[in-house]
């Protein structure tokens, strides 16, 4: 597929999320009350990538007329008369029709470059940060967009998600934006009749991909398993009223961010181990290395959090597995099992490590 040259421009984008108190020390003991978190990376969009694979099929031939850069930053692209494309990538998208506006059904999906960012260009096996917007093309009405749902999401560019994101990014640089006109039937490689976005099999359908910056990947941990350590390495309890209020990082040098989780069982308990297939009910505090407060805790609140582990970062699987409940842990949980090289909010910072002091109450 070729594409249309356009008119440069650049951007970026980003998460959040926030954190409590302050502290006094103390050592590894004491016993909690409850709560709830933020543990999971929680992002409101709904991952299109994964709500469409392993579906999303194209190829097929382009417009390769320019399309016209207008003083107010729209875009108009041949072969999609009539629609026009504005707003910063990576910041917002407007797309609009005009009244005599005809998009019909390609035979073949259709690939053009609307504004070309001034990046790297994407290469094989990087994951990028994209905003991606779908409409369909028979009532012009948006039917999904990660601008709306407020997040970008990560695409990895190989075959796992589907020839025509692959085609969306063959070629393209980092602040670029890119526009498809494909099928229900492309998209959706042939069986439309329960498609979540309510797509049909004769609409046309418009894709536009801001693809906004190459997403760093977090070291892969040495081993996948979790491991037993000893309390001299790592942070000690800090308790107030007898709650654990923060972790205390004196005499502790941050870990390598290929360390696989470790797993300090401070009290064991003497219930049935947990499984990874669980729902766990469990009071929790999480902090990075030698931060000011927590992120994140349970024991202020008075109420427990209550999720299936499969809910959450996957350190916790990993350190909370084989664990009797009743037990007292504490996880250091390396970037990998964690929020990754995003991070989340000013208080994880990309590639941290992170340490949760955990009370196992139940699990089923």
């Amino acid at each position: 597929m070729a594409r249309s040259s356009p008119a440069p421009s650049g951007p970026s984008a980003e998460p959040q999320r926030a954190g409590p108190g302050q502290p006094r020390m103390t050592g590894h003991g004491a016993r909690p009350h409850r709560l709830r978190p933020v543990l999971r990376r929680t992002r409101p969009a709904l991952a299109l990538v994964a709500l469409l694979l392993p579906a999303l099929v194209a190829c097929g031939s382009d417009s390769d007329g320019e399309p016209d850069t207008g003083s107010d930053g729209g875009v108009t692209v041949e072969g999609l008369d009539g629609l026009t494309f504005s707003g910063e990538v990576g910041e917002s998208l407007s797309v609009e029709w005009a009244d005599d506006a005809e998009v019909e059904k390609p035979e073949e999906s259709e690939v053009s470059t609307v504004v070309e960012g001034d990046g790297e260009e994407i290469e094989d096996g990087d994951v990028v940060m994209a905003y991606l917007y779908v409409a369909n093309g028979s009532t012009q009405d948006e039917v999904y967009s990660d601008y709306t749902n407020g997040a970008a999401q990560t695409l990895p560019n190989d075959e796992r998600v589907g020839e025509l994101l692959v085609e969306v990014m063959d070629g393209a640089t980092y602040g670029s934006r890119v526009v498809a006109l494909t099928s229900a039937d492309g998209l959706f490689d042939g069986d439309t009749a329960d498609n979540p976005l309510g797509l049909g099999d004769d609409d046309p359908v418009l894709l536009v991909a801001d693809l906004v910056e190459e997403q760093q990947v977090s070291p892969t941990p040495t081993s996948e398993e979790a491991e037993d350590t000893t309390a001299d390495s790592q942070p000690s309890l800090v308790v107030e009223g007898g709650d654990p209020v923060a972790l205390d990082f004196d005499g502790i040098d941050e870990p390598a961010l290929d360390t696989p989780v470790q797993r300090l069982v401070i009290e064991e308990g003497d219930g049935r181990k947990v499984k990874t297939s669980d729902t766990v009910t469990v009071d929790y505090l999480g902090s990075t290395y030698d931060a000011d407060a927590p992120f994140d805790g349970s024991y202020s609140r008075g109420e427990p959090l209550v999720s299936p582990l499969s809910g959450l970062i996957p350190g916790w699987a990993i350190g909370l597995e084989g664990v009797p409940v009743g037990s007292r842990v504490l996880l250091q949980i390396p970037p990998a099992f964690g929020y990754g090289s995003q991070g989340s909010g000013e208080s994880i910072p990309p590639n941290s490590t992170l340490w949760f002091l955990i009370d196992v109450i139940a699990a089923e």
